[in-house]
């Protein structure tokens, strides 16, 4: 029987690492990305700036792992409903978590993105990729069979009204603006 090797110092706290990622959270909504470092997490927290290193490079490290922590305790959709519900419902919980903390992280983000390319690789792969990959499977099951590309637009067309509400006009991402996105996506996607 294979043994799994011990690492090598103490274990990681898992408590310690909850309040660093929700003190960056609250900085980078308070401050911005560029005023954050982990100086003023470790200040914050009281964990010793050692420690949020061993745990995480750079900030960057530790803003993107607190921005996909936060994400990744989204609800997930409804899998009983039908293709055209579950279109909806993606929509609507896309603007219904855009609309509070997550929206306002998201934007820091997407600054901080448009500045450094570094980053918003990361901030692709750790979240912009995971939503796209999720409403795709949504268009797919909906129109089985639809081209890579016709995808790939379908998916640009709905996450592009959102995102251009968030970032350029700060405008409200109610439900009557989700319920005429879906509509209008859905006979887009009817059409092709």
């Amino acid at each position: 029987m294979t043994q799994t090797p011990r690492s090598v110092g103490r274990p990681r706290n898992a408590e310690h690492s909850e309040l660093a990622r929700q003190a960056a959270l609250d900085l980078l909504q308070e401050q911005g990305y560029a005023s954050i470092s982990m100086e003023a997490v470790a200040e914050r927290t009281g964990i010793a700036k050692q420690t949020l290193y061993r745990r995480w490079k750079h900030k960057r490290a530790l803003i993107l792992d607190a921005f996909a922590e936060q994400a990744d305790k989204l609800p997930m959709l409804p899998t009983s409903v039908g293709p055209e519900e579950e279109l909806q419902a993606f929509i609507r919980g896309t603007c219904r978590t855009l609309t509070g903390q997550c929206g306002r992280t998201n934007r820091a983000l997407m600054a901080e993105a448009l500045q450094s390319p570094e980053f918003l690789v990361e901030f692709r792969e750790r979240h912009l990729t995971k939503r796209r990959r999720q409403l795709r499977g949504i268009l797919e099951r909906q129109r089985p069979g639809l081209e890579d590309q016709r995808l790939e637009t379908l998916v640009d067309l709905i996450l592009g009204p959102i995102w251009y509400r968030l970032l350029v006009q700060n405008a409200p991402l109610d439900e009557a603006f989700a319920d005429v996105l879906a509509q209008q996506a859905l006979a887009t996607v009817a059409q092709t």
